[in-house]
């Protein structure tokens, strides 16, 4: 009887191993199963992330557009007109101080947000209405003075316009805002799109 006892433990000894190896592969498949699926879930999030950021840069883009085409209609271009500042529209004579985060752009739109609700800022007045994305906009003479004329000496002046074989200097560019009277200086529009999940974008160009 004791031969037979040993004789069945020794016959269970290998039948436990067997058992503790299965469990054993078992649980690596479930790791490695578990890492596929965190790491599909990652690269997801990720194209998730990609594709929101081209849309949203596509949007910035329109809505830059859309800001420009508003903004070259501002009645302030002309003499005596443009030589004073008018922050109701987000117009200024004279180049801004720019932001200590962005060297680029004026503070006063870097420092943009609901918090100050947009003092000297021009909101896009129908950006909220199509796209859910908040537009606002800064026009700045490109003069280191306001307040006073633009002269070709002082200012930032676009270069000449070549029209027909013909060329024409600054001060005889046919239509907004270079036209007839003598604006000499050129001026750089800044956009602001602050769009959704507290994302931001600027764009800048020189109205022609």
């Amino acid at each position: 009887m004791p031969n037979a006892h040993r004789i069945a433990g020794f016959q269970g000894g290998p039948a436990r191993q067997r058992g503790m190896v299965a469990t054993l592969i078992a649980l690596i498949v479930l790791i490695v199963t578990l890492f596929a699926v965190v790491a599909l879930m990652r690269s997801v999030d990720t194209a998730n992330t990609v594709a929101g950021s081209l849309a949203f840069r596509q949007a910035v883009l329109q809505e830059a557009d859309r800001a420009y085409t508003e903004a070259k209609t501002l009645n302030v271009y002309t003499p005596p007109t443009s030589n004073a500042d008018n922050a109701g529209v987000g117009y200024y004579s004279s180049v801004q101080t720019v932001s200590e985060v962005r060297g680029d752009l004026p503070k006063i739109l870097y420092d943009a947000g609901p918090g100050n609700n947009w003092v000297g800022t021009k909101e896009l007045a129908y950006g909220t209405v199509t796209s859910g994305n908040l537009v606002h906009y800064v026009v700045e003479r490109l003069c280191p003075l306001p307040n006073v004329d633009a002269t070709l000496s002082s200012c930032i002046v676009p270069g000449k316009a070549i029209t027909g074989g013909t060329s024409s200097n600054t001060t005889s560019d046919p239509g907004i805002p270079f036209n007839t009277t003598g604006s000499a200086a050129a001026f750089r529009l800044s956009v602001r799109v602050d769009g959704p999940k507290n994302s931001v974008a600027f764009v800048q160009t020189i109205l022609r």
